[in-house]
């Protein structure tokens, strides 16, 4: 068996409420999280850094959220921009305040209800299941308030 090669892309949840911040890809127009991937450099450091780097640029270095510095779960994530296959480490982060300054990467937001919102429609597979996976703990129990730091 051959091993497998993938990039590892790091993805927020960043609720508000009782609702989650979800974004549109510019160029696919696809359903997407705050988040990147991990540079290199970036792999046997600290994640949350590069979770916070990827925060500030997609999202604007004015945004204020409380993240979570443990994974929530793993999910596949083809990275579609590189035609590569991804893992995705999934992550919860709240909302503190702020205003959303999308990068050019995104073209629109929007905060959704954790509870109804039916990913799809707007998200590919497997994203959507991440989506579904994380409504079904936030029902399950309060995961998606974080206890971690600033």
């Amino acid at each position: 068996m051959e091993p497998g090669f993938f990039q590892i892309t790091l993805k927020v949840f960043l609720r508000h409420g009782d609702a989650f911040l979800v974004l549109r890809d510019r160029i696919t127009q696809a359903g997407d999280l705050p988040g990147g991937r991990l540079s290199r450099s970036e792999f046997y450091g600290d994640w949350t850094a590069a979770i916070r780097r990827e925060l500030r640029e997609e999202l604007g270095p004015d945004l204020a959220c409380r993240l979570d510095e443990e994974p929530l779960f793993l999910f596949p994530h083809p990275i579609v921009s590189a035609g590569t296959d991804g893992l995705g480490v999934a992550y919860r982060a709240a909302y503190r305040g702020g205003p959303v300054r999308l990068s050019e990467e995104h073209d629109a937001y929007e905060w959704v209800p954790i509870a109804t919102y039916d990913p799809s429609g707007f998200f590919t597979e497997p994203m959507a299941r991440a989506v579904r996976r994380y409504q079904r703990l936030v029902r399950s129990s309060d995961v998606g308030v974080p206890a971690g730091r600033l």
